[in-house]
């Protein structure tokens, strides 16, 4: 997809994964000539080009109707050559920000130093060459989100003075520390340290640039009772995205099922389901269908999927679609429901399933003839299941910006959405999503249906403890950001995490495999005082090493990586004072640091939290 990163002269090209992954509304790109905001999709790409999001949308009923309850659905950014147009055309239009930019033509300014201004060429030398001129790498932000320009007047002149030059301001350059530039008006030489303003507070003016349309003014909104702090704009706290993943999973994951469970479909089915007069022929759907393509609610090839099937076909996938999901539409019920389709298809064989179109033909897929077991130190036998076929459906709903240390980043009233409506349906919202084809290998205990042994000693207890009376902890650090499901606290859920990332470090030692490439998903499932668990280790990602065969080829050689990680889970460069460090409710990890469990986060789920090596020393399998 060609990004516009300059006066729609300059393209920039990024894979949807990226937008998706690591930028999306909000973030700024840097482009060849100077950084730009990302706006929302419906001023960028949709307002800008009369694109529709319904046009490229993702089909996935656990997402859709579960996840984001039927209110959201999710779209695909479009490609270039999907647009038949080539890589220079612009597709998604972007912003210039931020707007001051630094001159360092020195010797042509008098004082020998640098110029800061507002515009496209330097007020005191008038070039406009890009060998002098550099965007300034400063932005002001707040922890709700607000980005916008340093107020650089108010910096300079926080003392008074009376004076109103705002143009242009002298950049004195000490050195290369903050504390040794110096900022000078060139009327009242009225100055300041950027040090010093680089440490304290500023107010914020309630400004979202992604928000604004393209080429207006700025608009500060103002009203914003946090505190605003300068930050580099590239720093990596600026902008953090909130990530939602899902896996396809049997039995609403055929081509039929996920048209039909296509929000206006949907709501069609459900209603006449409701109302006792539910379709009795293919004919009569046919014309519903017809209804919703002439309304330009669906695509008309949506409607030649469905009728293309068999009537029994058609009226058993609507069955399965008006079915509601067995643990609920919390992103908890829904690994719960991810983590017992495992379980069934690792124990009876699971048949091929196809995907719509431009997807690989299979999604999901296990073969109970790769399956193998291992034994742990003690005896207890481990299922090792390879996930020939995974799909993944990836979706960002908003992003927070961590840039205050005295508020808490996870805290939801910090998280800002990222969901827009479109004029087609004004009610809905669509969020950037993104779909993976890849593989994995799922591990659980193999006896007693994957229930889990008792977990004993003390690392256990006080992991029970912190479970059983969990006050001290808010809401917001649970995957389901609910107090009365603190799954993560569970001993056993502590065990598998902790396996977890010691399988992710020791398939890099063993295996030569990048640890970075791997993803993990740890399952929990509690009920009537027992629990069983398991972890998804997983690459869907494209450029990953798993997508080309690489997790299912590790498979065969799991006994020598379990082996390994077992005789190193007793020895960390950073003991004894790691193993000492014990686990106490209130905290979020036990034994666990950077030589022994810690992994990249961009594999961990959790942040590297919930992690206890004692545990697992305590109750080896």
């Amino acid at each position: 997809m060609s990004i516009m990163t300059y006066r729609e002269i300059r393209t920039q090209q990024i894979r949807e994964s990226q937008f998706v992954i690591t930028y999306g509304p909000g973030a700024i790109i840097e482009g060849p000539r100077g950084p730009r905001i990302i706006p929302q999709p419906n001023i960028g790409l949709f307002g800008a080009t009369g694109l529709r999001p319904v046009d490229y949308c993702i089909d996935d009923a656990r997402m859709t109707l579960g996840l984001l309850r039927g209110t959201a659905r999710v779209f695909r950014l479009p490609s270039n050559a999907e647009m038949q147009l080539s890589d220079d055309d612009i597709l998604y239009y972007t912003s210039s920000f931020p707007d001051w930019r630094l001159c360092s033509n020195a010797r042509d300014h008098g004082q020998n130093c640098y110029v800061l201004y507002h515009g496209h060429s330097c007020p005191v030398c008038h070039s406009a060459a890009k060998e002098t001129q550099e965007p300034i790498r400063f932005v002001l932000a707040c922890s709700m989100g607000h980005l916008d320009d340093v107020d650089w007047h108010n910096l300079v002149h926080r003392g008074g003075h009376g004076c109103h030059h705002t143009a242009w301001f002298r950049w004195h350059r000490g050195g290369g520390a903050l504390s040794e530039i110096e900022l000078e008006c060139p009327t009242c030489q009225a100055h300041e340290r950027l040090g010093t303003a680089y440490s304290q507070e500023w107010p914020c003016n309630g400004r979202f640039p992604e928000r604004e349309p393209l080429r207006s003014q700025p608009i500060r909104l103002g009203g914003c009772n946090r505190v605003a702090r300068i930050t580099q704009r590239q720093a990596s706290n600026l902008r953090i995205p909130e990530l939602r993943t899902l896996f396809t999973i049997p039995p609403r994951d055929t081509v039929l099922h996920d048209v039909l469970h296509l929000l206006p479909i949907y709501t069609i089915l459900n209603d006449r389901h409701r109302s006792g007069r539910d379709f009795s022929s293919r004919d009569e759907l046919r014309d519903a269908l017809e209804g919703l393509a002439g309304l330009g609610l669906i695509q008309q090839q949506s409607v030649d999927r469905v009728v293309s099937k068999e009537w029994d076909e058609i009226e058993r996938a609507i069955q399965v679609v008006l079915s509601p999901f067995p643990y609920g539409t919390t992103y908890q019920g829904l690994l719960i429901e991810e983590f017992n389709a495992l379980i069934g298809a690792s124990a009876r064989e699971s048949r091929p399933v196809y995907g719509p179109p431009p997807s690989t033909d299979i999604i999901f897929e296990v073969n109970p003839n790769l399956i193998s077991r291992i034994r742990g130190p003690n005896n207890n036998a481990f299922k090792i299941v390879p996930v020939s076929k995974l799909r993944t459906v990836t979706i960002q709903t908003g992003y927070r910006r961590e840039v205050d240390r005295q508020v808490d980043p996870n805290n939801p009233a910090n998280l800002v959405e990222i969901g827009f409506a479109h004029p087609s349906a004004p009610s809905q919202l669509w969020y950037p999503g993104v779909q993976f084809l890849g593989e994995g290998i799922f591990i659980m205990l193999d006896e007693n249906d994957g229930w889990h042994y008792a977990l004993a000693q003390d690392a256990a207890a006080q992991w029970q403890s912190a479970f059983s009376s969990h006050s001290g902890y808010p809401a917001y650090v649970f995957r389901s950001q609910s107090q009365d499901s603190p799954d993560e606290l569970h001993p056993v859920f502590v065990w598998w995490h902790t396996l977890a990332h010691l399988f992710i470090r020791n398939v890099a030692i063993e295996a030569g495999y990048s640890s970075a490439s791997i993803r993990e998903r740890v399952y929990v499932q509690i009920e009537q005082g027992r629990a069983r668990g398991a972890a998804m280790l997983y690459a869907t990602q494209p450029g990953s090493q798993g997508t080309l065969g690489g997790m299912l080829a590790l498979a065969s050689h799991f006994n020598d990586i379990m082996n390994q990680t077992f005789e190193n889970l007793d020895n960390c460069s950073g003991d004894p004072l790691c193993r000492q460090n014990r686990f106490s409710p209130g905290r979020y990890n036990g034994a666990a640091c950077y030589g022994c469990v810690l992994v990249s986060e961009t594999s961990c789920e959790h942040r590297n939290m919930w992690l206890d090596r004692n545990v697992v020393l305590e109750n080896l399998p």
